[in-house]
């Protein structure tokens, strides 16, 4: 069987690995010179003097100095004879040339400036040469190092090998040269590494001039970069050496940005003097930085070069994860350290995302209106107020201003953070660094009231920036845990204590846990509402900077909506509801740029959901074993895999149960394949249908999400043959036919999920139109002009009464959240004062808000909001869970997961039993609604909220009881063994054994799921104890006789 195949080929790889002798590596550093040894360049000389020759043609040196000139060039720079076969005699001139200019420009501006004594030594210079393949930087500052990273080190689609040397005078020469690989490159296996074997993967000149123990030690520092996340980061004492120390740096290539600058920055931070600088980049994107310095070039206050360099490899990880940040310039300046950059970095983006904008006098104005969920017209003034006041007040730079002009108290809030949560260790050697020094010498805030009497005395009272300040230190406050001082880290991850920043006057419900993440791409958040939740990760994208500035705003609103939304659809299966969002920064949109940050954002929180003994221990002041139900969603369903295996690899025992979505070799139920969203959504349409007598009556139907994506393809695969499409909207543009679209196309383009760009025009009638986002200027066949097609596809669902006459059931299947508000509701009136669009089926999360819902539906349209009409998706990702837990890995691997490129029994039975179960509780759930709905008159999207919310909170009173779990077994076993765990399930893994495999705490939230779903479906939202009473002893009665076996 391919999965137990599989295990086995991964077990005999890993002992083939543990079985592996690896050399010493700090052995395979010998020196600079060795290391990287001199190609001859027989025609020095001769080039040499050609140099003359153009120099004295040019005729700008005097005579008397060229050749000293071109003597200082060639010899005192240490400048590899390399670089000389590589360059014409005329380009190396004009480099000389340059050199002497600036020494000229330099010492003329010193005796102006009456500094004659430093004329003579100091000049500056900032020159480039960039040709096709190479290029040469010549600077007595790191002013062009930004440049080398933006258009050469971060350049994806090239890579580059990087020489550089440093001569007196601060002067840096830097060259650059485009890899060339061998024709044909192959990836290489442990022991090929370990052996130094690397040459199939090298660039061919660094094969040339590199040492047999060099490249030993590259194929080591390959496969390590190749176990973990995040860089790999030696120092060595040179073998032939002892005045050189060699620093190493291996990482991922495109797993960060502008690296090199930033590691130049904390080189020049520590007062550190490189002499020399090597960058290697591999065919298998690897990237390895060597950096030489040797003991004597440095400065008199770097004391111990060997104690400063081991504080350097700690920030150099730091810097890996986030190597720009906003307080940059302190850093260069030395007023702050590296670590405090970075937290203070962290510590605004916080503040912009949790600082109470709206202020007591907003919430006092709230509660003096009184507004209810039925006044509509208030709560879209209080919602549009509400969006202003975060919108236009402590924009991001604002908060980074007012950290700069106190960055004393920064610094101290610093102190503060780090007396918590970093861990010293035992044989800490770093008093002497830089660093350790002035994170020693800062004070810390003694107690609320010595930091309350600080601000008072530095800040008026009326200051705004007292709030800015304030919420930094609510940051330290909330923060649990964090792997701000784990040397290898990705991304920097925070457990934050909701309770503290989220407000109940703000946000109705207190999740239960945020995570809040740092990249150097994305910033990332999860909110998850009990401790057992399950929810997508979800990847924003914003192309523009005005479209980033807006996504920013929201995007802790929307990810505590969508978690809210889970929340409340979640109310069939025992993990509560949660949701994760990254969002990306502005620019970054390709799939390579997703896949790093979606996998430095689960690396990260993964690095505090557990103890990984391969790093250092963090500070956990939660003290509880968190678990973390991740699923996909909006650009992540092509990752779950990597993140499943990932999880397997970091060691976290439930790797298994960690990802939904997973494809069937992991033991995944793709939603998309099988339909289970749209199963859902279907159900809901179909029993609409049934329940009006509409089953055979022509529908009108308007769809937003097309057939390329796992929702829109399915429901226009499972639409009835009543339907008739008149128009569809994806991310490539609208189709719109009001006569109706064929839907034999529209199936045939579902089945091989393709956007509408690709229907076939000829197929449409005379009134029909196809709208891409990329056109401009385009005149529909009623005469109307589209001057611009991304603009008309983002209004259409807003303007479609322009071209088609009516509409009678609208699903949405994709879109933005609050898409419809009560801002864009008088689309959907007419001038009678009725909804327009009689049925919505909302399959898309939140694409109408909640006013506009209960709007709507006040005026005839009967309204399934998205958290019942699509918890399919939900139901079956955690059945998926719930197979995982359930069974042992030996049963999961050998009867679950797909063998051979076929599903097993087990497999497709079980899929089977979970679209049954999705069918049956939408029908449940729709029975229940619409009866309140006759009975209350009250809107079923607010009753569906109602619904939601006693099933929950039934739900949390029963988890929280012992009395059935302890004092009930008989009880407790049969509803477990009978109702809740799918015989399939306990038929593999056995009665007492399926128990066991799942933890208690699930077990208690499936119990517990169950009986408050199962109790409010069938007797309504009235829950009074003697009902409770009646419905357990119903269980009773069916429980009698039965025995645990």
């Amino acid at each position: 069987m391919k999965a137990t195949k599989d295990s086995s080929k991964q077990e005999a790889k890993l002992q083939q690995q543990e079985n592996l002798k690896f050399p010493d590596i700090a052995s395979l550093s010998i020196s600079s010179f060795s290391d990287y040894h001199s190609v001859s360049f027989s025609g020095k000389d001769v080039q040499k003097e050609e140099v003359i020759d153009v120099l004295d043609q040019q005729g700008f040196i005097p005579e008397t100095l060229m050749e000293q000139e071109v003597d200082w060039f060639y010899e005192s720079l240490g400048i590899d004879d390399l670089f000389f076969s590589k360059e014409s005699s005329s380009s190396i001139a004009n480099i000389i040339h340059t050199l002497y200019a600036a020494k000229v420009e330099s010492f003329a501006k010193m005796r102006i400036e009456g500094d004659v004594d430093t004329a003579a030594s100091v000049f500056t210079i900032k020159k480039k040469v960039v040709a096709d393949n190479h290029a040469v930087f010549i600077e007595t500052g790191d002013d062009l190092d930004n440049e080398i990273d933006a258009k050469h080190l971060d350049n994806s689609a090239k890579s580059y090998r990087l020489v550089s040397y440093f001569g007196d005078n601060n002067l840096k020469l830097v060259f650059l040269y485009e890899t060339k690989y061998p024709e044909k490159t192959k990836q290489l296996d442990a022991e090929t590494l370990i052996k130094g074997e690397i040459d199939p993967i090298s660039d061919v000149i660094m094969s040339e001039v590199t040492s047999a123990e060099n490249r030993k030690l590259y194929g080591q520092l390959i496969h390590l970069v190749s176990e973990r996340e995040g860089p790999v980061i030696k120092t060595f004492n040179s073998i032939a050496n002892r005045d050189e120390v060699r620093l190493i740096v291996a990482f991922r290539k495109n797993t960060t940005k502008s690296y090199y600058s930033a590691v130049t920055s904390l080189l020049h931070y520590y007062h550190l003097k490189p002499s020399k600088i090597f960058i290697e980049t591999f065919a298998n994107d690897v990237v390895v930085y060597s950096i030489y310095l040797n003991q004597s070039d440095q400065q008199e206050d770097v004391h111990n070069l060997a104690l400063s360099i081991q504080q350097v490899e700690r920030e150099a990880s730091l810097l890996y994860a986030i190597p720009n940040n906003f307080f940059d310039d302190l850093y260069r300046l030395r007023q702050f350290s590296p670590q405090e950059a970075i937290y203070a970095h962290c510590g605004s983006i916080f503040v912009n995302h949790f600082i109470n904008r709206l202020g007591s006098d907003y919430h006092m104005l709230v509660k003096h209106l009184g507004a209810n969920q039925n006044d509509t017209l208030l709560l879209d003034v209080l919602n549009n107020l509400k969006k202003k006041l975060r919108n236009e007040t402590f924009t991001q730079q604002i908060i980074t201003n007012v950290l700069h002009k106190y960055k004393e108290i920064v610094s101290k809030l610093y102190k503060n953070f780090a007396q918590i949560h970093y861990i010293t260790p035992q044989s800490s050697r770093l008093e002497k660094t830089l660093s350790y020094q002035r994170m020693s010498k800062l004070e810390p805030f003694k107690d609320d009231t010595e930091f309350e009497l600080y601000l008072t005395k530095f800040i008026p009272n009326d200051s705004p920036d007292l709030l800015i300040l304030k919420t930094l230190k609510l940051f330290n406050e909330s923060i649990l845990k964090t792997n701000f001082f784990i040397t290898r880290k990705v991304a920097i991850s925070f457990r934050l204590n909701p309770s503290l920043i989220m407000p109940v006057a703000e946000y109705s419900e207190t999740p239960y846990g945020i995570f809040f993440v740092v990249g150097s791409t994305f910033k990332g958040f999860h909110i998850r509402f009990r401790d057992i939740a399950r929810g997508g990760i979800r990847i924003v994208c914003s192309r523009s900077q005005d479209q980033y500035d807006i996504n920013s705003k929201m995007v802790v609103d929307e990810n505590y909506g969508l978690a809210s939304t889970q929340q409340s659809k979640n109310k069939d299966i025992p993990e509560g509801g949660s949701k994760g969002v990254v969002l990306m920064n502005q620019g970054l949109t390709t799939q390579t740029d997703t896949f790093v940050a979606f996998s430095q954002y689960v690396d990260a929180i993964i690095d505090i959901l557990i103890q990984d003994p391969k790093k250092e221990k963090y500070v956990d002041l939660f003290g509880h074993q968190e678990i973390l139900f991740f699923g996909p969603d909006e650009g992540t369903a092509g990752f779950v895999n990597w993140a499943t295996n990932h999880a397997r690899k970091r060691g976290c025992p439930w790797w298994k149960s960690f990802l939904t979505g997973k494809t069937a070799d992991l033991g995944g139920i793709p939603h998309d394949e099988y339909g289970m969203t749209s199963i859902s959504v279907r159900s809901y349409v179909n029993k609409l249908y049934e329940t009006l007598n509409l089953t055979t009556t022509k529908m009108n139907k308007f769809q937003t999400g097309g057939p390329d994506g796992d929702l829109g393809s399915n429901e226009i695969l499972l639409s009835t043959e009543n339907e008739n499409y008149v128009a569809i909207v994806d991310g490539s543009g609208v189709l719109c036919d009001n006569r109706g679209i064929n839907k034999e196309e529209l199936r045939k383009l579902a089945h091989e999920r393709k956007t509408i760009s690709k229907f076939d025009r000829s197929k449409l009638s005379g009134s029909g139109f196809f709208v891409s986002v990329d056109e401009t200027d385009v005149m529909l066949p009623n005469g109307t002009i589209v001057s611009n097609g991304t603009t008309f596809r983002n209004r259409f669902h807003m303007e479609i009464f322009k071209f088609v006459d009516h509409i009678d059931l609208f699903v949405p299947c994709g879109g933005r959240p609050a898409s419809i508000d009560t801002n864009s509701l008088h689309y959907y009136i007419e001038k009678t004062g009725k909804c327009k669009i009689p049925y919505i089926v909302e399959g898309a999360n939140l694409f109408i808000s909640q006013p506009a819902k209960v709007a709507l539906e006040k005026r005839g349209c009967i309204l399934i909001k998205d958290a019942s009409a699509n918890k399919g998706g939900v139901t079956s990702s955690s059945m998926e869970v719930l197979a995982s837990l359930a069974l042992n890995d030996e049963d999961f691997l050998a009867k679950f997961v797909e063998v051979d490129g076929k599903r097993t029994p087990l497999y497709e039975a079980y899929v089977e039993e979970i679209q049954e179960k999705i069918k049956r509780n939408a029908i449940l759930e729709f029975e229940r609604l619409w009866s309140l709905n006759q009975e209350r008159k009250e809107p079923i999207s607010e009753l569906s909220n109602l619904l939601s919310q006693t099933i929950n909170k039934l739900n949390d009173d029963l988890i929280n009881s012992e009395e059935l779990w302890l004092n009930d077994l008989a009880l407790r076993n049969y509803l477990l063994l009978n109702k809740i765990i799918p015989k399939l399930l306990v038929d593999v893994a056995g009665s007492k054994a399926v128990l066991e495999n799942i933890p208690v705490q699930y077990l208690k939230a499936l119990l517990s799921s169950y009986l408050s779903s199962t109790f409010v479906y069938k007797y309504g939202i009235d829950v009074n104890i003697g009902k409770f009473l009646e419905f357990i002893g119903e269980l009773k009665r069916d429980a009698e006789g039965f025995q645990l076996v």
